[in-house]
């Protein structure tokens, strides 16, 4: 999400029962829109992280905070899509079957790094 939502995320997925582990930063580069002259690009998007238990030890790591990746619209399926290498990114500290819950799915491309690993995913999109 980007930084309107930061605050309120942290809130919700630690009343949802899972511990909060961190924050990884997407940088959109100089790809992501500007608002207009006299303000900061809107080039990073914040996931918050957690788990409802502790992690399995996986081989690397540990991985890196922040995430470079262009945004490419010709490549977007939603209207927030993300890039599949982002979500490749943000799935390697997982075991192979571990199970994701995208609560803001989209176009459902966290699932595609989840489920070519083996492991399964739940989405939800409003």
């Amino acid at each position: 999400s980007d930084w309107r939502q930061l605050p309120v995320m942290t809130d919700v997925i630690q009343a949802g029962g899972v511990l909060w582990r961190g924050i990884v930063v997407w940088d959109k580069t100089a790809s992501a829109r500007a608002p207009h002259t006299g303000y900061f690009r809107h080039q990073a998007e914040y996931i918050v992280w957690g788990s409802t238990g502790m992690l399995e030890k996986v081989p690397g790591g540990p991985f890196p905070g922040v995430i470079t990746e262009r945004v490419k619209p010709a490549e977007k399926l939603h209207m927030t899509g993300k890039p599949v290498r982002v979500m490749d990114e943000l799935v390697r500290p997982l075991a192979d079957n571990a199970r994701v819950l995208d609560p803001f799915m989209g176009s459902g491309t966290t699932a595609l790094p989840v489920l070519a690993r083996g492991g399964s995913f739940t989405g939800i999109e409003l």
